[in-house]
This record gives C-alpha cells, structure tokens and sequence, in this order.
C-alpha cells in the first residue's frame, strides 16, 4: 500500500494505492484542497492513472469547506471541458442540501450567489447517478474495497442534521467556505502560540470547535492487511472519542495505526487529552503550512500529543508537515534543542507537492 500526501497549504488532500485482493491496483482519493491544489498537484496523478487505464474507486469528500472540497471543483471543470475524463466510480460525500437539485442554468440571480461548491458536486454526481444512496455517518456499516476497509467513526447523524439545517434548500444560505467566514472562539487565534515552551501549556483546560461544519466531517479508520490509518478531517474529537470506545478502544487498549492525520490541520479546539488516550501512532501528518490566518498548526495541539499521560516515551514520535519553512521550523525554537531528546521526537519537513510513502 502507497500513501500520498499533497500539499494543500492549510488544506487536506491524499491518496491510497493499494493492490486488492482481485490482484488489481485501486485508488481512493481523500479530499482535494483548494482549486490550485487540483491543478498543480492532484491532476498529474489522475492523468497517470487515465494513461494506465486504472479508476479511482472512492473519492471521499470529508464536508464543504474550501481547503478540502475545492480541488473536486477543479477537476469537474476539467471533465466539463473535456480536458479529462471522469474516472471515479463512487463518492463518499454527505451534500448539505439534497431535497430537489439545483439548477444552475435557471438560478435566479440572488441563488447564484448562494450556489457553492458543495451544490456543484452534489449537482454533477447526481448527473451522473453517482450521488451516495446513504448518509454517512458513525452509525454506517464498515465499507469493503477489495480488502480495505473503510471505518466511518463521524458525523454524527445530528451534527449532519445540523448541517442541513443551516443550509437548508429553501433558505439558499451561501456556503461558509472557510474557516474565517465565521470563526468559533475555540479555534480563533491572532498570532501563534509558539512563543509558548511544552511545558507551558494547561492541558487540562480545553474548548471544543463549534464550527457546524467542521461537525460534518466524515471521518475514519482505513484497514488494510492489518495495518490501520486514521483519517480525522477537520472533525470534533469528542465524537471521534465516542466511536473509538463504541469499537472497543481504550487508554489500556488503544487503536495501533500506522498514520494520524491530525485533525484540522493541528488547530487547538480540534485535538483533545481523550483522542490521543485512545491511540497508539508514532507518525502523525500537519496538513499546514503554518503561515495562514488560522495560525495552524498551533502548538498546543501538538504538545496534547507530546504530553499524553499513556504515551510510550520509549517509541520516538515523527510530525511530518506538509511543508518545509521557518514558520514551521520555528514551533519548538523557545524549548531548545533538548526539548527533542526530552519528549522523544523529531520534526520531519516535506519539500515536494506530492510526498509518497510506502507500508508494508
């Protein structure tokens, strides 16, 4: 199995590759990034995959925000112009308006500007009688493909219900593309907190993201040959917590993965004491970039790792980050060098726009 990182800025966007177990090679994409990261990185791994006449069997699209369902937009502009062709077989996507299709060559002049890239996806796969059949949410039944299972542990069905609510067909609410649109408390921040030292930090003090959005997100656990990753969107831990003990986790006996990726690009009202309890990982992916007005990844999220009361000290912990920059390099600078012999890690910066990663 190949995992695939794309730099998506303050985005998401990755791939598993994996030979199933009809001897044949799948793909499934998870989330897209912005527009940009469609075309200056995504697009050449689609064309590869049309040039070798292989499919994308999933492409999950964890919920609306821009940084993670923009690069969907692009590649549907490119199938619409006939510069690619559609190859995904099936999407795993819960659309915030699904009562009656939205028609955009009729929309009234007040409704095209309401009209967003949620709708535009749910519009073409629905075109193309793609659309899901089923929400999903913690209550799905596992998903098999080919021998990977795909383990849905959030929304729950309020937190998609709440979705729908605020953008509910007939309100024709624009969508919240960002964060910054309407920012909780819980995640807001003026400039970084990397002044702080590791030490520093009152972990037992913590105020979850509200963000109805983030709420939606669709996340989960890929199971492949025994070897587990956890893919957490931009989700609420709290929720994630709740589904990881319904499956029989605990501090005593944790959820061994292969990869995290770490919640809403590290943000500090995403990543709580009780997710990291449940988890056995010593490699955990920073979507980030460091230098966006969410000032993400913020330290304090990445010391709730560091300091966990169950972690195993003796397993040395890796933070890759999608990218490689002084903003970035500059997190644990007030600690000093021993701050990494301390805590048992190290920081590992991915320079490319596509970064692969072979488990075996």
């Amino acid at each position: 199995m190949e995992v695939t990182f794309y730099q998506s800025e303050c985005g998401d966007s990755a791939k598993i590759s994996f030979i199933g177990n009809d001897n044949k090679n799948h793909h499934i994409f998870i989330d897209s990034g912005y527009e940009r990261t469609f075309r200056d990185c995504i697009r050449k791994d689609v064309e590869e995959l049309i040039k070798n006449g292989e499919v994308i069997d999933y492409w999950i699209v964890s919920h609306i925000h821009d940084d993670h369902i923009g690069g969907v937009k692009k590649y549907i502009d490119y199938i619409q112009t006939r510069e690619l062709k559609d190859i995904v077989l099936n999407w795993i996507y819960n659309a915030p308006r699904v009562d009656n299709r939205i028609n955009l060559g009729t929309a009234t002049i007040s409704e095209a500007k309401s009209i967003g890239q949620g709708d535009i996806l749910y519009n073409y796969i629905l075109s193309q009688n793609k659309h899901p059949k089923t929400n999903y949410n913690n209550d799905s039944n596992p998903i098999d493909i080919y021998g990977l299972k795909i383990i849905i542990l959030s929304p729950t069905r309020k937190k998609l219900f709440a979705l729908r609510e605020k953008y509910d067909l007939s309100k024709m609410k624009s969508f919240e593309l960002l964060e910054g649109d309407s920012i909780s408390e819980a995640v807001a921040a003026e400039k970084h907190d990397y002044h702080f030292k590791v030490e520093d930090f009152d972990l037992n003090r913590w105020e979850e993201d509200d963000s109805i959005e983030n709420g939606s997100s669709i996340s989960f656990i890929t199971e492949f040959e025994g070897k587990n990753i956890l893919w957490l969107a931009d989700s609420h831990p709290s929720d994630v917590v709740k589904s990881l003990v319904k499956l029989g986790y605990s501090s005593e006996k944790k959820l061994i993965c292969e990869w995290v990726k770490i919640t809403h690009h590290g943000s500090k009202g995403n990543n709580n004491n009780e997710l990291y309890d449940l988890i056995d990982c010593n490699n955990f992916l920073v979507s980030a970039n460091g230098e966006n007005n969410a000032k993400l990844p913020t330290k304090e999220a990445l010391t709730r790792i560091l300091r966990n009361q169950y972690r195993n000290t003796d397993l040395k912990y890796h933070f890759y980050f999608t990218y490689d920059n002084n903003t970035l390099k500059s997190i644990f600078n007030t600690d000093g060098e021993d701050i990494y012999v301390k805590y048992n890690f190290e920081n590992i910066y991915l320079s490319n726009k596509i970064n692969r990663f072979k488990i075996n």
